[in-house]
């Protein structure tokens, strides 16, 4: 853990091996748990409130990832869960500043450069202008296992992105999908793609699966 990691009294923070942090925690009960790594990520991380946690899996490969939990308003109830094997390039920002937001980002998830996760608008206030019902409220962003999200990719504060789909460059989600295997694109994002499968490269494939025959063939066209 860098020393450049302030923690004030009263929080439990447990950072594993290889693990490069940077930020602030501030407030009280609050909880920090993430697992070692051989990758040797650089993580800037604050959190601004009382009783938020935030996990992060093995072995993730978070290159210049930050983390925003609460601001000058402080935040509480705050949950952000990273699953296993999550790699992403620099200049992604997760983002969640209002009290009782969540968030889950399932196992081997691979997010491209300039991301922004944003679930909440705090310190700003939005109303109904005619009833004054409150509009800001997340309702949580769920990520499914093995997502792959493009470069500049914007996600929203009501969002579901189910397994193994892939979010194109400059997509906007904005609501929840359900159906797996997808390809999501535009703004806002729709289905442009059904029955996709992504593999990360080329030494992901299984040899002599149908997968691979067909990389092969392509690259002796």
């Amino acid at each position: 853990m860098s020393s450049q990691f302030v923690v004030q009294n009263g929080n439990s923070v447990n950072i594993g091996k290889n693990n490069n942090i940077s930020g602030c925690v501030i407030g009280k009960g609050n909880v920090v748990e993430i697992d070692e790594t051989v990758y040797r990520p650089n993580i800037d991380i604050q959190i601004f409130g009382d009783n938020n946690s935030l996990i992060i899996g093995a072995d993730n490969a978070a290159n210049g990832l930050r983390v925003r939990i609460g601001n000058h308003v402080h935040a509480r109830g705050v949950s952000l869960k990273i699953g296993r094997y999550f790699t992403c390039e620099p200049d992604c920002q997760i983002l969640l500043y209002n009290s009782g937001n969540s968030a889950i980002i399932g196992d081997e998830c691979m997010f491209s450069n300039s991301i922004i996760l944003r679930a909440g608008e705090s310190p700003h206030l939005l109303f109904d202008k005619d009833s004054a019902e409150y509009l800001d409220v997340s309702e949580g962003v769920y990520i499914g296992d093995h997502v792959w999200v493009g470069e500049r990719a914007y996600i929203t504060k009501r969002v579901t992105v189910p397994n193994e789909c892939v979010v194109a460059a400059c997509a906007v989600i904005t609501k929840r999908f359900d159906e797996e295997n997808c390809v999501l694109a535009g703004n806002p994002a729709r289905i442009v793609r059904r029955g996709i499968q992504w593999i990360r490269n080329s030494t992901k494939l299984i040899d002599g699966d149908k997968y691979h025959q067909s990389f092969v063939k392509h690259m002796t066209k």
